[in-house]
C-alpha cells in the first residue's frame, strides 16, 4: 500500500513569517494537529500544537530556578502575549521531513517513528501534494487485517 492511498489531499498551511498567534488561530480554525509552513510555493517546515504549546511553557531552568512560573497564570498568560508576536520559522520544525507519495505506508510509518513525528508533507516533484499521519498509517494496517 502507498501513501497515495491513505494520505490526505486538503493540506492547511502557513506561512514563516506569519505570526504565532495566526498560526494558533488557523490550527483552531481548522481543527488540525500540524500546518505545513510554505514559502513561495516550497515546503520548508511543520508546526504543530505542541510545538506552540511547549514554546508557551517555561523552559526548564525557569521552573529549577523559582517554582513560580508552573503555578502563576499571570506569568504564563503575560508568556503568551510574547511569544504570540514569534514568527512561525522560528519554532517550526526544520529542515522538513517529507515522503513521496508512491512510497510504501510501512516506509513512511518507520521515518515517522525513528524521527519522533506524527505527520509529513507528501511532496512529489517539488509540489505539495498532501499529508500523511502516523494515525492514517496505524488505521491502514489495521482495516487490512480485518
Amino acid at each position: 500500500m502507498k501513501v497515495s492511498e491513505i494520505m490526505t489531499k486538503q493540506v492547511y498551511t502557513i506561512g514563516p513569517d506569519s505570526s504565532l498567534k495566526e498560526c494558533a488561530e488557523v490550527l483552531k480554525k481548522c481543527q488540525s494537529n500540524g500546518l505545513v509552513v510554505v514559502d513561495g510555493g516550497k515546503t520548508v517546515g511543520v508546526i504543530t500544537k505542541a510545538d506552540v504549546f511547549k514554546a508557551i511553557l517555561p523552559r526548564y531552568p525557569d521552573i529549577i530556578e523559582d517554582e513560580r512560573h508552573m503555578a502563576d497564570f499571570e506569568y504564563i498568560e503575560e508568556r503568551v502575549h510574547k511569544l504570540f508576536e514569534l514568527k512561525v520559522s522560528e519554532i517550526m520544525g526544520s529542515p522538513v521531513i517529507t515522503v513521496s507519495s508512491d512510497m510504501p505506508i510501512i516506509r513512511a510509518g518507520s521515518l515517522m517513528i525513528v524521527r519522533r513525528i506524527k505527520q509529513v508533507p507528501v511532496v512529489d516533484g517539488g509540489k505539495l501534494v498532501g499529508i500523511v499521519t502516523l494515525t492514517d498509517i496505524i488505521n491502514a494496517l489495521l482495516e487490512k487485517i480485518k
